[in-house]
């Protein structure tokens, strides 16, 4: 572990040791709040992310605009009609 003020002192020597496989904590007020690793690292990180849920939903937000006010209602609609469907007194 680092703390900020010592990696800007010495940011190309951690660099370094990042460059040689270690991951560099950086700390601000005695918290971890960064790391720094090398570019092996990052690349192996990169190719095994898988988006989560929220992400892929946000993107498609993001591409579509989302739900319709018209298309949200029907959608709560559809959920509480199931609510009740599949409701425990409705099992037994």
């Amino acid at each position: 572990m680092a703390a900020l003020f010592d990696v800007k002192a010495r940011f190309s020597e951690y660099v370094t040791m990042a460059e040689n496989g270690e991951v560099v904590e950086i700390t601000k007020h005695g918290r971890t709040s960064a790391v720094i690793i090398g570019i092996k690292e990052y690349s192996r990180l990169k190719e095994n992310y898988r988006p989560s849920f929220v992400e892929e939903v946000n993107k498609w937000r993001q591409k579509t605009g989302g739900l319709s006010e018209e298309d949200y209602r029907d959608f709560e609609d559809k959920l509480a009609r199931d609510g009740e469907v599949f409701s425990k007194e409705s099992l037994f």
